[in-house]
């Protein structure tokens, strides 16, 4: 079983002008375009950061992985 990075990438997609120039550098194809805008897939993300750097517009960045998130705990 895969152990799950705590940092993925994450698209703002304010930002985001759907280059597509992330997703041939991502070794894992976890990123897609898709009608709603560009994805990240955290099941399938390594967190290697690859996609970062060469985005023209910023709008990719770290940030915490969701499936790790933890659930709130009852009040």
């Amino acid at each position: 079983m895969r152990r799950l990075p705590p940092t993925i990438a994450v698209v703002d997609r304010q930002l985001c002008d759907e280059c597509g120039l992330c997703m041939p550098l991502c070794p894992p194809t976890a990123i897609e375009m898709r009608r709603e805008g560009l994805v990240v897939f955290a099941e399938t993300c390594t967190g290697c950061g690859k996609c970062i750097a060469p985005c023209p517009v910023g709008a990719l960045l770290m940030g915490p992985n969701p499936l790790l998130a933890t659930p709130a705990s009852a009040a």
